[in-house]
């Protein structure tokens, strides 16, 4: 018997339908049996007719998730929250199922509307062409990444095997809170709903949002557990599921910062000695964002007064007994900078990279 490239219960599309000039732009997850899903979404105040949708939807038991790239879907006109109906309804149709139980994420440009003829026009296509291989399905959720990010681990629980694959797309916008980015996370293990709502957000909070590439955050993130609860979990093997959950997490989170656009270098930033676990943090974030900083990091230049200015900005007063700061070796592609103060003994980590003239010339182009 063939095995599955992805977790068991689920199958996978992606195509061409127009809304990018070229490549795949249009996606599909398909749970042969509808279930619960849990999803943490940006904080930013102004957000896509997708993620209303989703934070309409996610209470209900979940058939299918439905992701376009190249537009966000997002402050394009009046209609867009009908337009996001429209499409989830037809999807519906063609899935047997109720629109309650289908999801929208996408990604791409603001303001622009979403030409919902042309997904609707390509869904019996991409529900014909479900299958168990990713490859499809992950480059139809990216936008200015330069290559597909999946994750796949098999965990073995005595006579039970327990998968979990994970898909991101994030090279620019990236903002702690989440970022413009997109992670869909799917397994086939029987995890407890309330427990994995309390987990995703610890793991999300050392992972996706210990991410940090340019300080801004989008309108459109949005990260979904999916599992098809094929594979009864106990206690103790549920603790073993979340710790390789985090696995995946974190190296998707990673990719995302490696693949940052125009970056040269990929920084893991660790704060010490902070009063608390909130400073900690707030200091991490403060610095991998500052704009100086990062040009610093591109030109190898060690330069201590960029991270002095930071931390006075963000009411932290320092002096030259209490602050030490270690650049690494600023030359390789590779980089960990190390920040010990005295004042207590939380610590917080963070990646990020530096800031190139590649970066502005993509992002002056963009639109």
């Amino acid at each position: 018997m063939k095995k599955s490239k992805i977790p068991e219960g689920f199958l996978l599309s992606g195509l061409h339908c127009g809304i990018k000039k070229k490549g795949y732009d249009l996606g599909l997850i398909f749970c042969r049996q509808p279930r619960k899903a849990v999803g943490l979404f940006t904080t930013n105040l102004n957000v896509s007719y997708s993620v209303s949708l989703c934070r309409r939807n996610i209470k209900n038991p979940i058939k299918a998730i439905l992701v376009n790239s190249g537009n966000a879907n997002c402050f394009s006109h009046k209609q867009g929250d009908k337009d996001t109906e429209l499409i989830t309804a037809n999807l519906a149709r063609a899935l047997n199922t109720d629109k309650k139980n289908i999801l929208f994420a996408s990604t791409g440009i603001i303001g622009k509307k979403l030409p919902k003829e042309k997904i609707i026009k390509k869904i019996p296509q991409l529900v014909k062409e479900l299958n168990d291989n990713p490859s499809k399905f992950a480059e139809s959720i990216l936008t200015t990444d330069t290559k597909a990010k999946v994750v796949s681990k098999t965990l073995i629980l005595g006579k039970k095997k327990v998968k979990i694959t994970g898909f991101a797309k994030g090279a620019g916008m990236i903002k702690p809170n989440l970022a413009t980015m997109l992670s869909f996370i799917l397994t086939d293990a029987d995890i407890d709903l309330s427990l994995a709502k309390k987990r995703i957000k610890e793991i999300a909070d050392i992972s996706f949002n210990s991410i940090n590439i340019d300080s801004a955050e989008s309108t459109n993130d949005s990260l979904l557990l999916f599992s098809s609860r094929k594979v009864p979990l106990s206690g103790s093997q549920e603790n073993k599921f979340f710790q390789c959950l985090e696995e995946v997490m974190l190296e998707l989170a990673k990719m995302i910062v490696a693949d940052a656009e125009g970056a040269t270098k990929f920084i893991q930033l660790d704060v010490r000695g902070a009063k608390n676990k909130k400073e900690a943090k707030e200091i991490a974030h403060k610095i991998a964002g500052y704009t100086l900083f990062k040009c610093a990091l591109y030109g190898s230049n060690p330069n201590l007064g960029r991270i002095v200015a930071v931390l006075g900005q963000a009411k932290i007063k320092v002096n030259r007994e209490n602050l030490s700061v270690n650049f690494g070796s600023l030359k390789k592609k590779e980089v960990n900078v190390v920040i010990k103060m005295k004042r207590g003994k939380a610590n917080w980590r963070v990646y990020t990279c530096d800031l190139s003239p590649e970066y502005v010339r993509i992002n002056a182009e963009y639109n």
